[in-house]
């Protein structure tokens, strides 16, 4: 055997040791759909859940529900990408100023904040400790910033809120064809319907709004409601299936290559090292006067 042969063996061989293993395919990434077992299956390998959290208010031409469903797709997506599971139906928290439509469900912030972080505390006790949220929602800071924050004090566990809107900026995503490449990634691409027209009746404005909720966050500069159920999401116009079919389709790459600009592994490795960092350097020097 010639020393260049063994040598490019022992590189090949190198090689695989270095490669990262494959994650084992599963049949579905949705934890609900999961048996008990296949759960504790998974917990024996990995700690990543990814949690979508929306809201269900009048949104123009979409259902509802589509700016959760917009973060479902986003943690398919995501948990195929990085070994995780994805935790669903958490659909209803605080919507914002569209409460002025009838097809928008009130949940206060306070409300909403009490019933996740009990969520939060069950799935670490589940063992699930890289717990990542993520929302398109602009109101959703008022939920989960106050999450992730108390919920570290009281566990020293840094879970991630990770706000997509920002994401899409970042790749240049068309917002409204990810809506449409969102419901096709789940299997609800037909709930959003064709040849529907809207037409906004005339209705009060607030111009004063504009100077003021430029000094904030968001929505959370100052309280206000929408002059019209119509002004959230723009109107719906008359579409063929055949330009649902090629919106969806789009919008399904501008999600995947979403994902991919952010570079999931490297945020989970992130989240990883900054747990080590705390446990092992925060914790020793500082837990005597850390909040409990």
């Amino acid at each position: 055997m010639s020393k260049r042969f063994v040598r490019l063996a022992l590189c090949a061989f190198g090689f695989a040791l270095a490669a990262p293993a494959q994650a084992p395919q599963m049949r579905t990434r949705l934890l609900t759909s999961l048996t008990n077992t296949e759960i504790e299956d998974y917990l024996k390998r990995n700690d990543i859940i990814f949690i979508p959290v929306g809201n269900v208010e009048v949104h123009g031409p979409f259902p509802t529900d589509c700016e959760y469903v917009g973060p479902l797709a986003f943690a398919e997506k995501m948990a195929e990408e990085a070994d995780g599971l994805v935790f669903p139906y958490l659909a209803y928290f605080f919507p914002g100023g569209t409460v002025v439509g009838k097809g928008t469900v009130y949940v206060t912030p306070e409300q909403g904040l009490a019933y996740i972080k009990a969520i939060a505390h069950s799935l670490l006790r589940q063992g699930f400790r890289r717990q990542i949220y993520l929302t398109d929602h602009g109101p959703s800071p008022q939920t989960l910033s106050p999450l992730v924050r108390e919920f570290f004090d009281e566990t020293k566990d840094p879970i991630l809120y990770i706000e997509l809107g920002t994401l899409m900026r970042k790749a240049h995503a068309d917002f409204n064809k990810v809506l449409f490449g969102a419901y096709s990634v789940v299997g609800r691409l037909d709930d959003i319907p064709l040849n529907v027209t809207q037409v906004m009746p005339d209705h009060p404005r607030d111009a004063s709004l504009e100077k003021l909720q430029s000094l904030g966050p968001g929505s959370g500069a100052i309280g206000a409601y929408f002059g019209d159920p119509g002004e959230h999401g723009g109107l719906a116009k008359p579409i063929t299936a055949e330009q649902r079919a090629a919106y969806a389709r789009e919008g399904v790459a501008m999600i995947e290559a979403t994902v991919k600009m952010a570079d999931i592994k490297g945020i989970v490795q992130a989240m990883r090292d900054h747990d080590k960092f705390t446990q092992e350097v925060i914790l020793p020097k500082y837990g005597g006067i850390l909040p409990k």
